[in-house]
């Protein structure tokens, strides 16, 4: 269980920086090349981010 909640905590911190370099105006392939991920999941992370925001 423990493993669980610290790739959940992961996850999110994942998400908060993603956020928040796209907040600062970074590319998509920047933040995919520093986040370690494709371009893909960096889109649908920002885009899940706005709807749940809405």
């Amino acid at each position: 269980m423990s493993q669980k909640i610290k790739e959940t905590g992961i996850e999110i911190g994942k998400r908060e920086m993603i956020m928040k370099m796209c907040d600062k105006g970074y590319t998509i392939a920047q933040i995919a090349n520093v986040a370690g991920m494709d371009e893909k999941q960096i889109e649908d992370t920002i885009k899940n981010a706005e709807l749940l925001s809405v």
